[in-house]
């Protein structure tokens, strides 16, 4: 069996955006309730450490902007080649993929910084726990938008896979 260079990079393109959909479902369906359940200044203190640890580590660094790094390639592959069966799968899951990553950067890692500037350990309870419930509902939708961007980028992905 002869598989192309092609056939690799969307094969790997999409198991890499399904690992980081996968990632950001967790944080949507438990992690961030889980959170909210210790209280405003533990759940607070509990995500800056998430963040940092995540920020840190070159595994999910890797896994995670790689996702957007092997779409956008995907896209360039398929656009090159939309006259090929599937072409206008793989550039819509390319889309898809870079745009969980956009979406991170223009919404996610805003929210992130915003609380890393937070001193925990500085506010009421009371404010502590506005200032969690705003970064809670906020973060948590765009998360959910994010997750679901990226799963559909896998999916388009495996479907234009079928056609080569």
């Amino acid at each position: 069996m002869n598989i192309s260079l092609v056939v690799i990079l969307i094969i790997v393109a999409a198991i890499i955006n399904a690992a980081a959909a996968g990632m950001m479902y967790v944080f949507s369906t438990f992690v961030m309730r889980g959170l909210d359940r210790t209280g405003p200044i533990q759940a607070i203190t509990a995500m800056r450490g998430i963040n940092a640890e995540a920020n840190s580590s070159p595994a999910f660094l890797l896994v995670y902007f790689g996702a957007a790094v092997l779409a956008a390639a995907l896209g360039v592959v398929a656009a090159l080649q939309l006259h090929q069966a599937g072409s206008w799968y793989l550039l819509a899951g390319a889309v898809f993929g870079v745009l969980a990553a956009v979406i991170t950067m223009a919404f996610n890692v805003p929210l992130n910084n915003h609380l890393d500037g937070v001193d925990p350990a500085g506010l009421s309870v009371a404010d502590a726990a506005r200032e969690w419930q705003a970064y809670l509902s906020t973060w948590t939708a765009w998360n959910h938008v994010r997750t679901a961007t990226a799963f559909v980028g896998a999916a388009l992905m495996l479907i234009g896979l079928r056609y080569r």
